[in-house]
């Protein structure tokens, strides 16, 4: 393989093993957008979000 080749299969191994690391030890990542159905640039544009089923997330402006 060329240095180029190297170096890309060194970066994706790196971000492999940081990933795999995050998920078992660091607790993961919160992902919170993903309880409502809107996607995260709708969210974004309208401030909108309506929980999928089962998902316990406070709304803003809702009791």
């Amino acid at each position: 393989m060329s240095r180029g080749m190297w170096i890309l299969a060194a970066l994706l191994a790196v971000i492999a093993f940081a990933t795999i690391y995050q998920e078992e030890f660091g607790g993961g990542v919160e992902r919170p957008w993903t309880a409502c159905k809107e996607s995260m640039v709708q969210q974004w544009l309208s401030g909108d979000c309506t929980p999928r089923e089962g998902s316990r997330i406070k709304i803003q402006g809702q009791n």
